[in-house]
């Protein structure tokens, strides 16, 4: 994405391995040390994030409306062409749908660090879950006004639309501020998954299922710092490593599968605990518990529903797309990633199981 910056030379940059990696871990440092420093610091990347994301949005649903008046639609828009098809080729999009509503359950590894979350996180839910939608939709329709549906990247499908569009205008800068944006915008998701996530392994090494190291707290910042860095340097050997054998789009697309399977794996159990805890006398007892609403058939439908779709969402990762390299090797990196991570995980556990028996 952070390619468009530089115009129209960034269609093929966009496909230069040497510069995505390089950004990329670009990224990831500047997230990770601001995260070091704290989220009085670190909250700023990702609050610019947020504007990052949403201001080119409303660039690109200005632009195609412009566009659409002056010159018409690139795509002639019926009912019968928005339905959803089957294609086998495709179908793997569908689980990132599902994921670009993930996030916001990272914020309750930092309810320490959030102001009345009570309050603020159910608001957070709502407000967050309609505004993705509305930026799917209104995103997805902008696009296809504006590009032909065979001619778009799914890595860069954003930026090449808001491209031919501001050319269309004859006002180029556009597609370059909106680069700018959205780079800004991803590297402030960047930095909210490290602030979150980087709290699970520093609480798991306070309980010394993992070495004491990933419980130590910064003694100027007061920031599990080294969760932090042990984190970052995992994801870019992971990111370092999906490069193997692959053009870049596919090689993004085995990187987002290999997540999206491991990030859904817990929600199944979670979707699945939420239905069989809620005749807990506690939950009605507790005045600092905020329950699902609808009782006990709100919890059956919402839990229902999330854990379906999880589930469906980690079965298509598992369809490869259409353009990769090698549907073997493609299979091949998922499942040993997956089973790989699962397999480091459970060991850390018995070990640190095993020591606490021994401990006793």
């Amino acid at each position: 994405m952070a390619a468009y910056m530089v115009g129209g030379r960034g269609v093929a940059l966009a496909q230069d391995r040497t510069f995505l990696i390089t950004v990329a871990l670009s990224l990831l440092v500047v997230a990770v040390v601001l995260n070091i420093i704290g989220l009085n610091i670190g909250k700023w990347l990702q609050n610019a994030g947020g504007v990052g994301t949403y201001v080119p949005l409303l660039m690109l649903a200005g632009i195609a409306a412009i566009v659409c008046l002056r010159h018409g639609s690139a795509t002639h828009f019926t009912v019968a062409n928005m339905m959803p098809t089957w294609n086998w080729d495709t179908v793997n999009f569908w689980s990132q749908i599902a994921f670009a509503f993930t996030g916001l359950e990272l914020v309750s590894a930092m309810s320490e660090e959030v102001r009345d979350p009570r309050r603020t996180l159910p608001r957070a839910v709502f407000a967050a879950g309609a505004l993705i939608a509305f930026m799917y939709i209104a995103g997805t329709f902008a696009i296809l006004s504006l590009v032909p549906a065979a001619s778009i990247d799914p890595q860069s499908g954003v930026f090449n639309a808001i491209t031919v569009g501001s050319i269309a205008l004859r006002v180029g800068a556009l597609g370059i501020l909106a680069a700018m944006l959205v780079t800004v915008g991803n590297a402030g998701g960047v930095g909210s998954t490290v602030a979150g996530i980087a709290r699970v392994p520093f609480v798991v090494g306070i309980d010394h299922y993992l070495p004491s190291a990933f419980g130590w707290i910064h003694p100027r910042w007061k920031t599990p710092w080294v969760s932090i860095l042990v984190q970052a340097g995992i994801s870019a050997l992971i990111l370092l490593g999906s490069q193997i054998n692959e053009s870049s789009r596919s090689a993004y697309q085995s990187l987002v599968d290999a997540g999206i399977i491991l990030y859904f794996i817990p929600f199944l159990y979670m979707f699945a605990a939420v239905i069989k805890l809620a005749g807990r006398r506690d939950r009605r007892e507790n005045s600092h518990a905020i329950l699902v609403p609808g009782g006990k058939p709100g919890v059956w439908v919402c839990g229902s529903l999330g854990f379906l779709v999880v589930l469906v969402g980690i079965a298509v990762s598992l369809i490869p797309p259409g353009d990769v390299a090698s549907t073997t090797w493609f299979e091949l990196k998922l499942v040993a990633g997956t089973a790989g991570s699962v397999l480091v995980g459970l060991v850390l556990f018995w070990r640190g199981a095993r020591r606490k028996r021994v401990a006793q």
